[in-house]
């Protein structure tokens, strides 16, 4: 028996993550993504068409005639949680292809991230960069804040929020918490952090809009496709939604005209620090050999 072939399908990467030096070199052979430019799809069948696993991201996407091309592979491990936007997921299933992700390894790099977007929201600091003037804001310890969630991310919020700042935390989720309805209707700032798949899509929509406090805080540190865009938009101009941050961009260009002190996003940064990245790759390493050595 040869060599298990990974494949480490990053952006960004020189050479192979030093969590990989762990895996046995003689049971091993690890190859990386040479380029940082977009891939046509006959590269990316060609860069792990003998590969017996890959460790990939969110660039590029693995279609099923992707995957159809990728014989020999057995096992797809992803930089993160939330793969299904990345991968088709059905196809892998139907080829018999395993896909793991590393659930929990990125929450506190995100819930980080999470309470800055409130901050910035809540007092406008990078609106306010060099301004002259001088706006009378709240402070986090007497708001009320809801959480809609209660995974890795949510949980690890909640902690800054009860432990640091001293906060009214609450939260949702779909076994047992506080009424969505409640959350909606009593919080001054909202933290949506839920997977985001079909079922989810357009979870904050026009009614649970209208359900909300007016001049409400929105932070969504998870996917935008959480937030039905439309919905975001009416209520950002209405002044229902008084700010919302996210963590990643719509394709409109309707957000791009709002000023900055109502609507604040990020380029999906919430897992991009170094910690986040090292746990990571030790996760995907050791998805790795659970897979091929248990």
């Amino acid at each position: 028996m040869g060599k298990i072939k990974v494949h480490i399908s990053l952006r960004n990467m020189s050479g192979a993550p030093k969590a990989f030096a762990a895996l046995d070199g003689e049971k091993y052979e690890i190859s990386c993504r040479k380029s940082n430019a977009p891939m046509s799809d006959e590269e990316i069948i060609a860069s792990i068409a003998d590969k017996d696993a890959v460790y990939f991201g969110i660039d590029p996407y693995y279609s099923a005639e992707i995957l159809k091309g990728a014989k020999n592979l057995k096992l797809m491990t992803f930089a993160g949680v939330g793969f299904e936007n990345y991968v088709d997921a059905a196809a892998a299933k139907k080829l018999g292809i395993e896909i793991k992700n590393a659930p929990g390894v990125n929450a506190v790099s995100v819930a980080e991230l999470a309470v800055g977007l409130a901050l910035d929201a809540l007092r406008k600091i990078t609106f306010l960069n060099g301004a002259s003037e001088r706006p009378v804001s709240r402070e986090l310890k007497n708001m009320k804040i809801g959480l809609i969630g209660f995974g890795n991310i949510n949980r690890a919020i909640y902690k800054i929020l009860k432990d640091g700042f001293g906060a009214d935390v609450r939260f949702w989720n779909r076994d047992a918490a506080t009424p969505l309805d409640i959350i909606l209707s009593e919080s001054d700032m909202i933290f949506i952090a839920i997977t985001a798949n079909e079922e989810t899509q357009n979870f904050i929509d026009a009614e649970k809009i209208a359900k909300m406090k007016d001049g409400v805080i929105l932070i969504n540190p998870a996917r935008p496709s959480l937030v039905e865009e439309k919905a975001l938009l009416s209520a950002l101009k209405s002044g229902k939604i008084a700010a919302a941050a996210q963590d990643g961009y719509y394709e409109s260009e309707y957000f791009k005209k709002l000023s900055s002190d109502r609507f604040i996003a990020t380029p999906h940064i919430g897992a991009r620090t170094k910690e986040a990245h090292d746990a990571m790759d030790s996760k995907t390493v050791q998805n790795i050999v659970d897979f091929f050595e248990s």
